[in-house]
């Protein structure tokens, strides 16, 4: 199995090398911008900074691009998470990781090494894989299966099939997917935005662990940023959705990460992520006896409290500006406890939440902005034209109420004195005179901007002018009104002999404004049931319908309700404020 991971990271290191010698300077085809190279004796730094280009048959004539790397799962990112971009059009991009996790149940170790993959589709899209060609599962607890501690002794949510102290090296799981960019910072967009799809397939060993056996799903959501081209923000968030084997139960979770690379276009680059999961289940239960191979085991149905891991990662990657990388880091899981928590016999634990990573690849670089040549120069003027008629439009007003009447005018200017004609027009309304120089216009009975605009002919050669102006339509402004409040005795609905003074007031404002509807409300003190408050408000409400309708307001102007006690006016807690709510409890509304 060493053999293979030999062969993989040769591999990587020859197509790398291979690339980068293909795009040699001078070519034109370098996918990295120039910035990532040292300046050289007799090269001024603001030379350094211009990106190369290449041709392409996109958006733009020529494509530039800015170093990026690839993530440990083979799509375009930091190290763990992901960026909105990808490769450009047919790039593709090649890598090979050694990636740690380590987990609460048995203190485990999880070591894989992943050989990556990716292809760029038409500018918008990459597909790409990561297969395990080695996993290491290195289990410290003993014995390996502890029923009486279920925080430490039991299964690890990845790898819920390890049973061994060490299980050597194994082939591991397939992971493939695409990602599809639906907004770019190279679009001159604020950021990059991008969904990302993958499946696992169950590639790996069982028997050691490496593998569930059974296939994952993950959807996940990225957004990310460079930053006046010296930082890359980045983060993503989606689902995982885990195969459940026959032996254990598994857990699906909410995946995130945030990070960021600096500066994100020198050949030296910081990266700082903060990732993990939400697992969705912190209990996972074993469906049948699990026998680790020291003779320690699993109950059928011990349930295996789990944790949601949070992790660090620092990591320092080079890389050339003909895309070749390298790199080393540094992870740490924040939520991880120590062995001494759980066993006496331990007293140091702190090496179980740590690990170094290391990387090698290539990656040609992801799409910037390309400003577009300047334009042509402009055309020499025209000749000055032998005849020149303009027209200028006049409206008086030009805001003007529904069905009111505006004046329009034009002033003609014509080089040779011709006498023109005029022809007003206007999608509504109407002209009074639509041939003169000077007419009213009536506005339609719809509010809103009209535009009116005149024509001038000149019958000699048939030259004409327009001019537009657009008169606003407004609706004559609603009138309020505001009426006293009708009051009642307590617990009763017979109208009081001075309120009739506010509704005779009321009747009056009907009689002159018959477009005019009123909603009635009954209101009491919080004195009594709510629903006998409720009853005795609707009363109250009627009374005043029945005595407006016998003013010969039309019933169907009227509306009633009733709120009883649930929007008293005053408070209720003191009787000299009570009163008011009880005897002040008739609102009118007029609405329209």
């Amino acid at each position: 199995m060493l053999k293979s991971v030999s062969f993989a990271v040769g591999l990587t290191l020859a197509a790398a090398g291979g690339a980068a010698a293909q795009t040699t300077p001078g070519t034109g085809a370098s996918p990295q911008s120039s910035s990532q190279t040292p300046a050289t004796t007799g090269t001024t730094s603001q030379a350094t900074t211009q990106p190369r280009t290449t041709p392409s048959d996109t958006m733009s004539t020529e494509v530039q691009t800015r170093p990026a790397t690839t993530t440990f799962m083979g799509d375009t990112g930091l190290w763990y998470v992901p960026t909105g971009e990808v490769l450009p059009r047919k790039r593709w991009s090649m890598s090979a990781y050694r990636v740690n996790f380590d987990d609460n149940q048995g203190f485990t170790d999880v070591s894989n090494w992943p050989l990556t993959f990716g292809f760029g589709l038409g500018g918008h899209a990459e597909l790409f894989g990561s297969w395990v060609l080695v996993n290491r599962i290195d289990r410290d607890i003993r014995p390996l299966f502890v029923n009486s501690i279920p925080q430490a002794g039991g299964v690890v949510p990845q790898n819920p099939l390890a049973r061994d102290t060490w299980s050597g090296n194994n082939l591991g799981d397939l992971w493939v997917g695409g990602k599809w960019n639906l907004m770019s910072q190279w679009q001159q967009r604020p950021a990059a935005f991008a969904l990302r799809g993958m499946v696992k397939l169950p590639t790996g060993d069982t028997d050691s662990g490496a593998s569930t056996g059974k296939a994952d799903f993950e959807v996940d959501a990225i957004v990310s940023k460079e930053v006046n081209q010296r930082v890359e923000f980045s983060g993503y968030g989606g689902f995982l959705f885990r195969g459940n084997p026959d032996e254990v139960e598994t857990t699906n979770s909410f995946k995130w990460g945030l990070g960021a690379g600096f500066p994100s276009r020198k050949a030296l680059r910081l990266t700082a992520e903060l990732e993990g999961e939400a697992y969705t289940n912190g209990s996972l239960q074993t469906k049948q006896p699990l026998f680790g191979t020291d003779g320690s085991f699993l109950n059928t149905g011990f349930i295996s409290d789990v944790t949601s891991p949070v992790n660090v990662d620092l990591g320092l990657t080079w890389q050339h500006p003909h895309g070749f990388f390298a790199g080393a880091g540094w992870t740490w899981r924040l939520n991880m406890d120590t062995r001494d928590e759980f066993l006496s016999q331990y007293t140091n634990g702190a090496g179980d939440k740590m690990d170094l990573v290391v990387r090698v690849g290539y990656h040609p670089g992801v799409r910037i902005y390309v400003p577009p040549p300047p334009p042509a120069p402009p055309a020499p003027p025209p000749a000055p034209p032998a005849h020149d008629l303009t027209v200028k439009a006049n409206c008086d007003p030009c805001t003007v109420e529904i069905g009111k009447t505006s004046t329009l005018s034009a002033t003609a200017t014509d080089s040779t004195g011709c006498s023109v004609t005029y022809n007003w027009t206007a999608p509504a309304g109407t002209f009074t005179n639509p041939r003169g120089q000077q007419t009213p216009w009536t506005a339609p009975n719809t509010d809103g901007p009209v535009p009116v605009t005149v024509t001038v002919t000149c019958p000699t050669d048939n030259k004409t002018a327009t001019d537009t102006v657009n008169i606003q339509v407004v609706r004559p402004a609603v009138k309020n009104f505001v009426f006293e409040d009708v009051h009642f005795d307590f617990d009763r609905y017979s109208l009081r002999p001075e309120a009739t003074r506010a509704l005779d007031e009321a009747v009056r404002t009907l009689q002159e404004n018959p477009d005019l509807r009123i909603e009635i409300e009954g209101h009491t003190c919080n004195i009594g049931t709510a629903e006998y408050n409720l009853a005795l408000g609707e009363r109250r409400a009627t009374a005043v319908r029945e005595y407006l309708t016998s003013r010969g307001i039309n019933a169907d102007r009227l509306r009633t309700v009733s709120y009883g006690e649930e929007r008293p006016k005053y408070d209720n807690a003191r009787e000299e404020t009570r009163r008011l709510n009880r005897r002040a409890a008739m609102i009118v509304r007029i609405t329209r």
